[in-house]
């Protein structure tokens, strides 16, 4: 499973589960949680991907 860590100040904030695993959906949803984070975190958000075995 995929899931994307959200970082602000070199600090992981929230981690994304994404709904679906198509590359697709993930991408739409990933872009769309960046948005609304650097909305709250009032910065740039940066998101790294991890795999959970």
């Amino acid at each position: 499973m995929i899931v994307f860590d959200v970082i602000v100040h070199g600090e992981v904030k929230e981690t994304i589960h994404p709904i679906s695993q198509r590359l697709h959906a993930m991408l739409a949803q990933v872009t769309e949680e960046a948005r609304r984070l650097s909305k709250v975190y009032g910065t740039p958000v940066q998101v790294n991907r991890r795999i959970i075995y």
